[in-house]
C-alpha cells in the first residue's frame, strides 16, 4: 500500500485537500476573510475528488495523533464517527 500522498491523490484531489486544510486552519483561527472565495473554488472541484481528499486527510489526521493519544488510528476514526452521529442527533 502506498504511503506517499503523492501516490494517493490526483492533482485535482490534492488541490481539494489543500483547500480543505487551509479552510479549516483559517476557520479555526477565526480568519474568515476570503473563505467565500476558497469555498467557491472547492465547490468547483468534482465531488468525488473532494471526497477522496477528505478521506486521505482524515486518515492522515488519525495516524498523526495516534502516537500522541496512545490509541490506534482506527479508534480515533471511530471517535470521529461517534462524534458525527451525536452531532446529527443534536440537530434534529
Amino acid at each position: 500500500m502506498p504511503t506517499s500522498h503523492d501516490n494517493l491523490l490526483t492533482p485535482t484531489e490534492r488541490e481539494a485537500a489543500q483547500l480543505l486544510v487551509t479552510l479549516a486552519w483559517r476557520l479555526d483561527g477565526g480568519q474568515v476573510v476570503s473563505t467565500d472565495q476558497m469555498l467557491a473554488r472547492l465547490c468547483a472541484i468534482p465531488t468525488n475528488d473532494v471526497a477522496m481528499a477528505s478521506i486521505v486527510l482524515l486518515r492522515e489526521v488519525a495516524r498523526s495523533v495516534a502516537p500522541v493519544l496512545q490509541r490506534p488510528s482506527v479508534e480515533i476514526l471511530d471517535h470521529f464517527r461517534v462524534w458525527l452521529v451525536g452531532r446529527a442527533g443534536a440537530g434534529r
